[in-house]
């Protein structure tokens, strides 16, 4: 390393290329704990290398100087196994072992500014002493390490997230909460963090830790403010190691009534004509997560009363309700939705709630139950009221027993609502108005902006839409005829049905929520209906083969007015006659069905990608775009870099330095300590370039308080000074800075920091 031009990566790629190993970066990789255990601390440090995994009956072994035999020997000879070594930097090297020798001092300087979880208390059935951990698990017990999975919890609790997701890729581990239905980024942990964030996890939820193969479950049970929480744990083994996910219900959560779940008086008068019934089956469809046992509750809390006898049988019971009976489903034990079933059925019960019909077997005891004197609510997963009749045909139901047992099928969707402190007005693309059938008047729009209340989503609290099928003599005899989903949804239709995209676009019109968040959420079905659509004028069903609305008479088609061929609007003459193309003739409402497609402008600022391609693509049989075979290796992340100055030419002096960097990278700009705290909570920067002389806040105060906050502990953050004194830097890096450069600076230099910083941390160069 005498001549300073050659750097230490180019160091360890010639070396390897020289002596034929082959190369690895540590930052990238997931070093398995088990495998380290097998060479001990002082010969790793003596000999500069680390085990990364076994493979087989072979040491992956990441060293600095692999020609170094003697000590390959002594190696192989102390870890009881032959090696493969692979060629990694010193500096690579060092940093795993403090990391995995030493894991809680090389982590506790990332987490001793962050405070405890004061209100999270984990309960527990077993004493810690009676539970059988071992070795492994050491790393998970740490203190830094419990502190950073207590505060992850209790933050996604504290946004009201309904699901915390653990993902390891190849330079970090991204942590996101899903919360009104949709996954938001929480925190980034450095890649060495998988594995110990993980056992923990697996630790609290009473799993095999050493089990790194085969997914698993367990649970969780939590109390954070006086509220109960059940956290369903489930891992799966990735590419890049363990993802978990925490699915995070609320024992203590208020109980659902009729009144709390935004029915309209007449669908509530049928609802409750329904479930006043003796017998009958009521089923509520949708996808997971749109509110059906939350329904199904508010009916069960309308029917509860000493006289009935209610009977559950759920998996997982999402709520806990006196004076019904519940039973939790358990495979293992053979207690699965028809076992229970069978056996309720013989404690003489007025109502049963099926969680989910989820085989033939459970669906027909269940039919049979409702014919029987027994009041029977469950769930499917359809994307319609109408598409259940087709569902419950392919699980091989007979028509006539469809039509002697089901009373009442309600699909349901949950739409975001805005908020109301920040929501704006906004004037959606005129396609994607017609796209939802709500014309292009003069009508008021609202969309979301982004505050401080609602996270800056725009968005706070969701609310359900609601299709209602009730059964009648016109729906029995298409069923019993088996007729298609489109020729049922045209005659309900006509008797008044109102669809959930009805609904929807009458919230719209009410400012409740956005045009965005209604396509987001009812795109694909409205894709599905078999060519159908809705007139852009007047809402009515109409077909792919329509020129002209036959309820309200508005053309839909733009024709020749000599040949009366198709044209598209964008034709200023007909190709097929030769005749010009008048305005009038552009401007009748397009049919959006089927070829004809939204401007490009309006898809890609509305319209989520692939979603239209890969609608038709499953409608026609085939494979849904992005549905494309994995490649052999996944691409390095873009990173993001927050400059942060009050000076503006610094901002732009930096960020023209950073646009030199050997490898694409997005830059935002903060011009004070606030402004630099929002956008980091915000938007996750990957690395921080910040100054020190500020006014206000300055740069030790804002980087002080990054260290304070787990989302933003663990970003890496370069700190500017035109200071050159030493009591400067000494402090930077007490506040947990990570580097210091001094102003004016070299641009090379700054350079060779911030890629140091990202390869140790991401593995990016």
């Amino acid at each position: 390393m005498a001549d300073d031009r050659v750097s230490e990566e180019g160091l360890a790629d010639s070396l390897a290329a020289y002596a034929r190993f082959p190369r690895v970066n540590l930052a990238t990789s997931t070093i398995d704990p088990e495998a380290v255990k097998l060479l001990p601390q002082e010969l790793a440090r003596k000999y500069i290398c680390i085990p990364i995994r076994v493979e087989g009956r072979y040491i992956l072994l990441a060293m600095a100087n692999p020609t170094d035999y003697r000590a390959l020997q002594e190696i192989e000879f102390n870890a009881g196994k032959p090696l493969k070594v692979l060629v990694c930097t010193r500096t690579e090297i060092l940093d795993a072992i403090g990391k995995n020798y030493e894991p809680e001092d090389a982590l506790r300087a990332f987490t001793d500014n962050l405070q405890d979880a004061q209100d999270l208390q984990f309960v527990s059935d077993l004493k810690e002493a009676d539970l059988d951990i071992g070795d492994s698990q050491s790393q998970a017990e740490m203190a830094p390490v419990v502190k950073v999975v207590n505060l992850m919890i209790q933050d996604g609790i504290a946004q009201r997230g309904t699901d915390i997701h653990v993902e390891p890729t190849l330079n970090d581990v991204q942590v996101r909460v899903r919360v009104d239905g949709v996954l938001r980024p929480m925190m980034q942990l450095p890649k060495w963090l998988s594995n110990p964030v993980s056992s923990r996890l697996k630790i609290l939820a009473r799993l095999d830790i050493a089990e790194h193969r085969i997914p698993q479950d367990g649970r969780i049970k939590v109390q954070h403010e006086n509220r109960s929480f059940d956290l369903r744990v489930s891992t799966l083994p990735t590419l890049f190691g363990e993802k978990v996910v925490l699915r995070i219900l609320s024992s203590g959560m208020d109980l659902p009534t009729l009144e709390g779940i935004n029915l309209d008086p007449s669908d509530k008068q049928l609802l409750l004509r329904s479930i006043s019934q003796p017998q009958g089956l009521i089923l509520v469809t949708g996808p997971t997560g749109s509110g059906k046992s939350t329904t199904l509750y508010a009916c069960l809390g309308y029917r509860k009363s000493p006289e009935v006898n209610i009977i559950t049988v759920e998996d997982p019971i999402e709520y806990q309700m006196a004076g019904i009976n519940q039973v939790q489903v358990n495979v293992k034990a053979g207690l699965t939705f028809a076992s229970a079933l069978r056996s309720i059925l013989r404690q003489d019960p007025d109502v049963v709630l099926i969680g989910e019909m989820r085989d033939l077997e459970t669906t027909e005891i269940s039919f049979h139950a409702a014919m029987t004197g027994h009041l029977v609510l469950s769930t499917l997963h359809t994307n319609s009221a109408i598409a259940t009749i087709s569902r419950l045909l392919d699980l091989g139901v007979d028509p006539v027993l469809i039509t002697s047992s089901v009373s009442l099928v309600i699909a349901q969707r949950l739409l975001r609502k805005l908020c109301i402190d920040c929501k704006k007005l906004e004037e959606p693309p005129a396609g994607l108005l017609e796209k939802l059938g709500l014309g292009t008047d003069d009508a008021e729009y609202f969309g979301p902006k982004g505050c401080s209340r609602c996270g800056g989503t725009g968005y706070s609290g969701r609310f359900a839409i609601h299709e209602f099928l009730p059964m009648n003599n016109a729906l029995r005899e298409l069923i019993v005829r088996k007729a298609s989903d489109h020729e049922i949804q045209t005659a309900m239709h006509q008797q008044g049905m109102r669809l959930l995209l009805d609904r929807g676009v009458e919230k719209v019109r009410e400012g409740a929520t956005s045009v965005n968040e209604l396509f987001r959420v009812l795109q694909l079905e409205e894709e599905g209906f078999g060519g159908a659509s809705r007139c852009p004028h007047c809402g009515a069903t109409i077909e792919a083969g329509f020129a002209v609305c036959p309820s309200c008479l508005a053309s839909l088609k733009i024709l020749c007015s000599q040949c009366h061929q198709q044209l598209k609007k964008e034709w200023r003459i007909c190709p097929y006659c030769k005749a010009p193309v008048t305005n009038g003739e552009r401007d009748p409402a397009r049919l959006l069905t089927g070829e004809t497609s939204l401007p490009a402008s309006s898809a890609s600022a509305e319209i989520h990608p692939s979603a239209l391609p890969a609608a038709r693509a499953m409608a026609a049989g085939g494979r849904a775009a992005g549905a494309a075979e994995q490649p052999e290796s996944a691409p390095v992340k873009s990173p993001k870099i927050l400059v942060v100055d009050d000076d503006a030419s610094i901002r732009t002096v930096v960020s023209k330095s950073l646009s030199q960097l050997p490898f694409p990278i997005e830059v935002r700009t903060a011009s004070n300590g606030s402004e630099a705290l929002a956008l980091a909570a915000g938007s996750h920067p990957d690395l921080i370039v910040l100054d020190i002389m500020m006014p206000g806040m300055d740069g030790f105060e804002v980087c002080q308080k990054l260290r304070s906050q787990v989302e933003t502990t663990f970003i890496p953050i370069v700190m500017l000074t035109a200071n050159p004194g030493e009591e400067s830097r000494i402090r930077a890096f007490m506040v947990g800075t990570d580097d210091y450069v001094s102003k004016p600076f070299n641009v090379a230099e700054l350079n060779a920091r911030v890629t140091r910083l990202l390869r140790r941390t991401y593995g990016i160069s």
